[in-house]
């Protein structure tokens, strides 16, 4: 009879309630010293939707970010494995972040929750090889296999659900297969519309792009991990009424809320000396952003039984109807704010923020204040140091307004960059600075080159190849070492200087480049121009001289160069708010694509920049230039007396050409007037030649 009873169980089917009902009636909690009784949603009435989602048949993936004591593992780990055993059984696959936890969770909650839950003890296997810690099979046949994140443990079996759990705290790479969500989620595709995949984690990944622009209130800065999986989600944010005006606002991770709270800048400086307790209770108000009225902790929790969630783009009124609006998507995400957590106070929350300020003002650590954003917060976190520079205003603000294509009046001479990019786009990006005394410069062009001189398709010019035609190089011996630029004095123009062209990329890039120089120095213009190479060394020099070529011969100049050091001058210029030397000068004509170039990169502790955007010519050719500058010894040109014939002053200036003589030089071209300024793109004032 008791093999016929365990087998019975196989053939029930399902039962036809949700899950967060499921596990009210099912998951009895036991806590030493805590709570006794069976699982409620009336403390965390906000995990009731993310709960129910689990067994919708529209989604593929359930992802849950929040903060620390907000009721999250026992809601989407705890009660959804008593729910699939006790309601809707199915293998399921709880994956912890290591394996000594995946122990402590197997022995701490699922034990209890076997040994305390009648429903659950009396589905639970009598065998006893049945039960062990990381592995539990049921009467009816499920099996329960409670993992850490590893290649074997996430491959080579299917489940029909899959639990991950802090995943901010797994490796991004789970040994070289991939991320644990997409393992994860490759498990259950067998069970089709039928399998469920959860993720859930406070925010433990750096953001990685600190100029962020977020384009909508419910998106999350750009900081992989499971923010990253949120983004590709509904992005669905917690939303309470304001108890004096009714109108729905966000829970926002973060402090914003408590507007009232000093800035962090203002807090470093009293939090030193001042009673933190006392600083806490004063500021734990939440402000509403309609009416600017504050509600205090006593009605937190009425805030929270009559919240909801709602997609990105839905809107909710007063009377909490909700909009059919939002974005849709087959990945289910939630984002709760740190202020919405049942079982952390508001005075708490602060308290916790205050201390890690002070740890911050009076050791430098870091860490406490880290922990404290990711875990009680639920934000991920901004380094102070990035954080310093990023609050020091945009790039943009400090653009001027000077000519494109005019050389102002203390500029002496041009240097050109020439970033090489390939693929389906392939193309050379130019840009061109004028430079004065003391290293002070101004870009007064940038263009793209994409056409080259060879016959295509219908008689128009073929797009321009790098890598794949040589003679596709000598368009920038014309375009660029042939241009000149108008300066302040009568018909008078200034010829570049030098052109530092990247000489990397695609294969057979490098081996043009240098045929290229080879064809300049034959035509007597081999000083005008120079490879770069940048280097990987952090602690190399800012620039060497070498020479590349074959086997046989060494014959073509390089510019070997640290790109960190170059991008660290760079920076510390183009941030100079007045005049002077060494001053980078950027005009207002720069559309935005410039000025997202120039954000793709941040600096890191160690030194070293890292591209955080796809792409970053705008700042590689800025650092290209400053090599080529060096390269000159523009850094240690005596000006008053320059003996550098192309650093003197216009008027005897060697690279100084008339516009008759220009003409001469290229005859059957004319001068024109320079277009109306306009966003990046190919250059109409170097094109004319």
């Amino acid at each position: 009879m008791p093999i016929i009873t365990s087998a019975a169980e196989a053939f029930r089917p399902p039962k036809r309630v949700s899950v967060s009902d499921g596990a009210a009636s099912s998951l009895r909690i036991v806590q030493p010293g805590g709570y006794t009784g069976y699982w409620s949603a009336a403390e965390t009435p906000y995990m009731v939707e993310p709960m129910d989602t689990l067994a919708s048949r529209k989604h593929e993936a359930v992802i849950f970010v929040g903060p620390a004591r907000s009721g999250k593992t026992m809601g989407l780990l705890d009660a959804w494995v008593t729910y699939a055993v006790t309601c809707d059984p199915g293998d399921m696959l709880v994956v912890q972040m290591t394996q000594d936890k995946a122990r402590d969770y197997s022995k701490t909650r699922i034990d209890r929750a076997i040994r305390n839950s009648p429903k659950m003890s009396d589905l639970m296997s009598a065998r006893g090889h049945d039960d062990n810690t990381h592995d539990k099979l049921f009467r009816h046949g499920m099996w329960l296999k409670i993992g850490w994140p590893s290649a074997s443990q996430l491959s080579g079996s299917d489940y029909r659900y899959v639990a991950l759990t802090d995943y901010d705290r797994m490796p991004d790479n789970v040994d070289g297969e991939g991320s644990a969500y997409a393992l994860g989620l490759k498990r259950t595709t067998t069970y089709l519309s039928r399998g469920m995949c959860m993720v859930e984690s406070s925010p433990g990944k750096p953001i990685t792009d600190p100029n962020f622009r977020l384009e909508t209130e419910h998106e999350a800065p750009p900081a992989g991990g499971i923010l990253g999986i949120y983004n590709r989600g509904d992005r669905r944010r917690y939303y309470w009424p304001c108890g004096h005006c009714g109108e729905f606002f966000q829970v926002k991770p973060g402090l914003e809320l408590f507007a009232s709270l000093p800035s962090e800048n203002d807090l470093l400086k009293t939090v030193r000396s001042a009673d933190l307790n006392a600083l806490a209770v004063e500021h734990a108000v939440v402000f509403c952003p309609h009416c600017g009225s504050g509600s205090d902790a006593r009605e937190k929790h009425r805030m929270l039984v009559a919240g909801d969630w709602l997609r990105d783009g839905q809107e909710i009124s007063k009377s909490g109807l909700k909009s059919d609006g939002g974005i849709q998507s087959n990945i289910a995400s939630f984002w709760l704010g740190g202020a919405a957590a049942a079982y952390q106070s508001w005075e708490n929350l602060l308290l916790r923020y205050l201390q890690a300020l002070r740890s911050y003002s009076t050791a430098g650590d870091e860490e406490s204040l880290r922990v404290t954003i990711n875990t009680d917060q639920a934000m991920p976190y901004l380094p102070m140091a990035v954080r310093e520079e990023t609050g020091r205003g945009e790039l943009a603000d400090m653009a001027e307004d000077f000519p494109r294509y005019v050389v102002p009046e203390q500029a002496r001479f041009l240097v050109a960059s020439a970033d090489v990019q390939g693929g389906q786009s392939a193309r050379f990006v130019v840009q061109v600075h004028a430079f004065g005394p003391q290293m002070e410069q101004w870009l007064v062009d940038r263009f793209d080159i994409t056409e080259s001189a060879r016959t295509g398709v219908g008689g128009e010019m073929a797009p321009i190849d790098p890598a794949s035609y040589p003679e596709d190089w000598d368009v920038l011996t014309e375009r660029v070492l042939g241009s000149t630029y108008r300066t302040t004095q009568d018909r008078q123009e200034l010829r570049v200087r030098l052109l530092v062209c990247d000489s990397g990329g695609e294969d057979g890039v490098t081996e043009n480049a240098k045929r290229w120089w080879r064809r300049l120095r034959r035509q007597g213009l081999g000083d005008k121009a120079r490879l770069y190479k940048g280097g990987s060394a952090p602690s190399a020099a800012i620039l060497r001289r070498t020479r590349i070529g074959d086997e046989s011969r060494k014959d073509v100049h390089q510019l070997l160069c640290n790109p960190n050091l170059l991008k660290d001058a760079v920076y510390n210029a183009s941030r100079r708010a007045t005049s002077g030397p060494a001053r980078l000068h950027f005009p207002t004509w720069l559309g935005a694509a410039f000025w997202d170039e120039m954000r793709a990169e941040v600096r890191e502790a160690n030194g070293k920049w890292r591209k955080v955007r796809r792409r970053n010519e705008a700042i590689d050719l800025c650092a290209m230039i400053w090599a080529g500058a060096l390269h000159l010894g523009a850094d240690r040109i005596n000006w008053d007396a320059p003996t550098q014939p192309w650093a003197r002053p216009i008027e005897h200036n060697s690279e100084r050409e008339s516009t008759d003589e220009r003409r001469a030089r290229k005859p059957g071209t004319r001068a024109r007037r320079a277009p109306k300024p306009r966003a990046i793109g190919k250059s109409e004032w170097s094109g004319r030649l």
